[in-house]
């Protein structure tokens, strides 16, 4: 079979642009190295939806703010959770209100939402601070659900994934582009590198030379409080790789402080330490009231694909369009960066068609006992899951938010790992973790 469009990667940026191609009625494969889909960059994320990004001339920038708009729709489309909070750049000094008072003019030039928060009587019972911008607009979303969600409305569309096979060879001719992978080989018209962190690797087989580093991000779970806003510390030197990380609420009802950005060893590099924990605390816990009330659940990392230029880049070449450096906000900005490649793969000859609605992904049948008590799961969901592609143990728990909670799934995970082997037939060892050789069962 020959595709109109394959897109190499099934990370947030990959569906996005599969559902833009979808919905104008070609017909789309995603080729991608892991066994679930948004397992690469998007899986390691902090669930927020962003407002400001500097500098706001550059592409990212602008992507984010045509971005985060759409996702309200989009959510409600899929019935995911997303939630509007408002984020507060605060500081910790009154002597700092210059920086204040700045922040707040410069906010305003450009458009941004903000307002002066001198007092702030509504938040000052989550958080300790002087005084802040508050910024309207930011979100929390359930990106897990969003991603998972997402792709089962795709496969109902008759998009057609290929999970865990890596791409050994690209070339393009007259007629279009052989993707060579692992699992066998595909053809299409025209292609499109979505790959994350890989991008760089795939861009290269055709000619394009480019190099992506990871960038690793930091980041800290926290159980026992809930909070109404994000809180972010203000300075007038940003980082111009990062926004430097913000104390951030999330839909599990846990609380998150970072990310941060530190030097990954390689693309694989997910390690986190001791020191990494207690930089975290150290610079966001002193805004936290009642921080000693909070448990620590969880600590992890995730690698962005910093680009060489500082910026997202769209590049076509013959039949390809690549995306190459997507780092953060590029989740926030994927609805509209999906809608900027459509265009540059017309640019390509694709034919330009508009796009129709396509019918919501078909709900999760509820019934059965109760897995998992934090998120109330039962067992026809979990079954329904593995029905709709998920062989590992982290797929089926991500789709719903197992997992996220205080337990960090402990209550539940056995569970789910014996109803999955009696849906597949198999026994509970031969179910791994996240693939690989990620066996729970020995």
């Amino acid at each position: 079979m020959v595709f109109d469009v394959v897109v190499i990667g099934g990370g947030v940026v990959g569906l996005f642009v599969s559902f833009e191609l979808v919905r104008r009625g070609f017909s789309v494969a995603v080729v991608d190295r892991y066994p679930e889909p948004g397992w690469g960059v998007s899986k390691r994320h902090a669930g927020v939806l962003h407002v400001i990004q500097l500098p706001f001339s550059s592409y990212k920038s602008r992507l984010a703010r045509r971005g985060n708009p759409k996702y309200v729709e989009i959510c409600r489309w899929l019935g995911v959770e997303c939630r509007e909070v408002p984020a507060l750049l605060a500081v910790d000094r009154w002597w700092k209100l210059p920086v204040v008072l700045a922040a707040f003019l410069y906010l305003r030039l450009h458009g941004i939402d903000a307002a002066l928060c001198l007092r702030c009587r509504g938040y000052r019972r989550d958080f300790k601070f002087a005084t802040a911008v508050l910024v309207r607009g930011y979100k929390v979303v359930d990106s897990f659900g969003l991603l998972y969600r997402l792709y089962d409305a795709l496969r109902e569309a008759g998009v057609r994934f290929f999970f865990g096979c890596r791409v050994d060879h690209v070339e393009e001719g007259a007629g279009g582009v052989v993707v060579r992978t692992s699992c066998g080989e595909l053809l299409a018209r025209y292609l499109v590198n979505a790959g994350g962190l890989y991008a760089d690797e795939i861009a290269r087989k055709l000619g394009v030379n480019v190099d992506i580093a990871p960038g690793k991000g930091v980041m800290a779970v926290f159980h026992g409080r809930e909070v109404g806003a994000i809180l972010a510390p203000l300075t007038l030197r940003p980082h111009p790789r990062t926004k430097g990380g913000a104390v951030i609420p999330t839909v599990y009802g846990t609380v998150l402080f970072g990310p941060n950005l530190t030097e990954a060893r390689d693309k694989e590099d997910f390690s986190t330490g001791k020191e990494d924990f207690e930089l975290l605390v150290k610079r966001f816990g002193k805004y936290f009231r009642d921080f000693e009330n909070l448990t620590p659940v969880k600590i992890f990392a995730g690698n962005r694909p910093l680009s060489p230029t500082g910026d997202v880049v769209v590049k076509s070449t013959g039949r390809a369009v690549h995306i190459l450096g997507t780092e953060s906000p590029a989740f926030t900005g994927a609805p509209a960066l999906a809608e900027d490649v459509v265009k540059a793969l017309e640019g390509l000859g694709l034919p330009r068609r508009e796009p129709e609605e396509l019918p919501p992904p078909k709900p999760y049948p509820k019934c059965g006992r109760v897995v998992c008590f934090c998120r109330g799961v039962t067992e026809c969901e979990i079954r329904e899951a593995v029905r709709r592609g998920s062989r590992t143990l982290d797929g089926v728990m991500a789709r719903y938010g197992m997992g996220m909670g205080p337990c960090q799934g402990s209550r539940c995970m056995a569970e789910v790992l014996k109803v999955m082997s009696e849906e597949l037939g198999v026994e509970p060892r031969d179910i791994t973790k996240f693939g690989g050789g990620s066996w729970l069962v020995l």
